[in-house]
């Protein structure tokens, strides 16, 4: 296993990644999370996008040669009725292949959490969908806490 920066030529097999985690997500929510006709490619910009860029952390982990895992964790301004005692960073584009959750996951999110830690962040938001049942049982096994729960609706 190695944890390293994200790089424009990990982009493609972050966004594989991420489609395989979308199709699972719609599964859960298929209003919520329903995917854009024009997704993978809005991915490829985003992710090219968001790699480039000096304040986002972007991290991939590879196992036996292949990206198997991403995380992106991006600055976000609190409320400004919250004090979290300074910078938060949102974790939304966390996703690891199936299987490797516990022992890659668990490797990537505390890799992130040192590197934002050093680099003056005080909290970080990590964002996942209730039945995501890998994510979820590697977030409870740390010392996240739940915070927040979002519910849907038609309108």
């Amino acid at each position: 296993m190695r944890i390293r920066i994200a790089e424009a030529t990990d982009v493609e097999a972050c966004v594989q990644l991420a489609e395989m985690r979308r199709a699972l997500y719609e599964t859960f929510e298929p209003r919520f999370w329903r995917r854009a006709e024009n997704a993978v490619e809005m991915s490829r910009l985003w992710f090219t996008h968001l790699f480039a860029k000096a304040d986002v952390l972007a991290l991939v982990v590879e196992f036996d040669g292949a990206v198997t895992g991403f995380l992106i964790a991006q600055p976000t301004p609190s409320p400004p009725v919250y004090d979290p005692g300074g910078r938060t960073a949102v974790i939304d584009d966390f996703v690891v292949a199936p299987a490797h959750w516990q022992a890659l996951g668990g490797a990537l999110l505390a890799e992130a959490r040192e590197r934002l830690r050093a680099d003056g962040y005080a909290q970080i938001v990590v964002v996942g969908a209730r039945q995501d049942a890998d994510k979820t049982r590697l977030l409870e096994s740390t010392d996240l806490s739940l915070a927040s729960t979002w519910w849907t609706a038609e309108a």
